[in-house]
């Protein structure tokens, strides 16, 4: 997934001075998916915010082109050209993509907001932040020998959009990409689906991953059948692949219980709102079924 699952390592870092708001006051500012479409809190940047903002992303983003040149790119430069692959990760890659780009968007938002940008403002800041450096990644990947995939830049871009989609049409928060991940047989192993210098680490142990649709069902219910559904009780449609770096690699697909923990964890400070909305981008523990190729049921999958 490459950049995708270092931007949530990096989520509690960035989105961290997020999470000291207080429920009164100048620094109160709701998640903007809890504002009302028309709801304007700009009151005025705070400067000593935006470069305490500007420093940590800086040194994230240095940290993070660092590791990916000495992961990815050193061994392996090439005149800049476009290529796609497809088959890389069977598509967990590409799945990766646009959770980590919106990923990234919410980090680039919460840190705005937390500037006292407005909320509109901060949904597209941060949508624009996440996506341009996913394109420096990708022109990157371009002198390499990985190539710029268009795919993956699609894939980004739709990630980027989608928070902007759920602010402006409601619907669409009911929809919610997540992630888990438990290390593979493959990890710290050398060899592989990659390039030279490359062994299976966390971010690109494909096999351990899993990225899910999380459905929050009780908003989509008809209304006698909804007050029997928990509020925060949701389903989840998993996506994973096995046997990655074997010449048979194989897909499976998951159905497991889910959680909206902004109907579990109480939204009466600015602390909690962000702990609640960056722990629904993972997939907790629960209970599941693998319904492809063949039925295998957890009592607990993560």
């Amino acid at each position: 997934m490459k950049l995708a699952s270092i931007i949530v390592l990096c989520l509690l870092l960035v989105s961290a001075p997020a999470a000291t708001q207080t429920t009164a006051g100048p620094d109160s500012i709701p998640p903007a998916s809890s504002l009302p479409d028309s709801a304007n809190t700009h009151q005025g940047i705070y400067p000593g915010r935006l470069a305490i903002v500007g420093g940590l992303t800086a040194a994230t983003m240095v940290g993070i082109h660092l590791y990916q040149s000495n992961g990815w790119w050193k061994d392996n430069r090439a005149p800049f050209h476009f290529q796609e692959d497809l088959e890389y990760g069977m598509w967990v890659d590409k799945l990766g993509h646009f959770y980590g780009t919106a990923a990234g968007a919410f980090i680039f938002r919460k840190s705005f907001e937390w500037t006292n940008m407005s909320a509109e403002q901060s949904l597209w800041f941060g949508s624009a932040g996440a996506f341009l450096f996913q394109t420096f990644v990708e022109v990157q990947d371009g002198f390499s020998a990985w190539g710029f995939d268009r795919v993956d830049f699609a894939m980004n871009l739709g990630g980027a959009l989608y928070p902007v989609g759920q602010y402006y049409w409601p619907p669409l928060r009911d929809f919610n990409m997540k992630f888990s991940y438990h290390p593979s047989d493959l990890i710290n192993q050398p060899g592989g689906v990659g390039f030279q210098g490359q062994k299976h680490i966390v971010f690109d142990d494909y096999e351990g991953q899993t990225i899910w649709m999380s459905v929050y069902v009780n908003n989509l219910l008809p209304k006698s059948v909804e007050p029997v559904w928990p509020d925060w009780l949701a389903l989840a449609v998993g996506y994973g692949v096995r046997d990655v770096a074997t010449p048979n690699p194989y897909s499976i697909v998951m159905l497991s219980l889910d959680y909206d923990l902004t109907k579990i964890i109480p939204q009466d400070s600015g602390f909690l709102r962000v702990l609640s909305e960056t722990l629904n981008f993972i997939h907790l523990p629960a209970p599941a079924v693998r319904i492809s190729p063949n039925a295998v049921w957890y009592g607990l999958y993560f």
